[in-house]
């Protein structure tokens, strides 16, 4: 470790992963100094998920709700606070997060987030906020039709992947946001921002 890293710091991971948010402190000598998870199945089960997920009756459609994200981590910042975590000392913050998952603000949304109270709980104040209450996230594998018509107006599935550096999958965001755009348009059209 560079000896320019004070020794009285602390670094904070968190990982939010299909079945739960974690959170893991590590002080400047990479120790491990606290962990926190909340499993969304087990700590949250209003949200009625199996795996973190909802699947959907084609058998194809997978998805999970962005409010219970946000409900994770109220709960997650109420244990550091509640275990004393000293988050005054944290140096860096690093994230990671579940691939190909969406979230669908809503038209007004911004104002909302630039109206932030500390005092009220996260999910409180965001519940509105969402366009699409149950987004597509990475085990959804049902936009196979989108798939075909971008390889086919694109040239094939080897340009898409010469311009992207991937092939078309059913995973993938863009084609999820098309599948939304053409089964669900009240959906897209008050939507103000898509973020992943």
């Amino acid at each position: 470790m560079d000896s320019d890293v004070p020794k009285d710091v602390f670094f904070l991971g968190l990982d939010s992963s299909t079945q739960s948010l974690k959170a893991v402190l590590i002080d400047a000598s990479l120790r491990v100094c606290a962990e926190i998870a909340v499993n969304f199945d087990r700590d949250l089960p209003y949200f009625k998920t199996e795996g973190g997920v909802h699947r959907h009756s084609d058998g194809l459609t997978v998805t999970s709700p962005p409010l219970m994200w946000v409900t994770a981590l109220d709960l997650l910042l109420d244990s550091m606070k509640t275990q004393k975590w000293p988050l005054g000392r944290v140096a860096a913050v690093s994230g990671s997060g579940q691939q190909h998952g969406s979230v669908w603000l809503a038209r007004g949304a911004r104002q909302t987030l630039n109206r932030m109270d500390s005092r009220t709980p996260l999910a409180e104040q965001v519940e509105k906020i969402f366009a699409l209450n149950d987004s597509p996230i990475w085990m959804d594998s049902s936009t196979t039709a989108e798939c075909r018509e971008r390889e086919e107006k694109m040239g094939g599935p080897q340009k898409v992947a010469d311009l992207t550096g991937s092939r078309a999958y059913e995973r993938f965001t863009g084609n999820q946001i098309a599948k939304i755009y053409k089964t669900r348009p009240e959906v897209y059209e008050k939507t103000e921002r898509i973020g992943l």
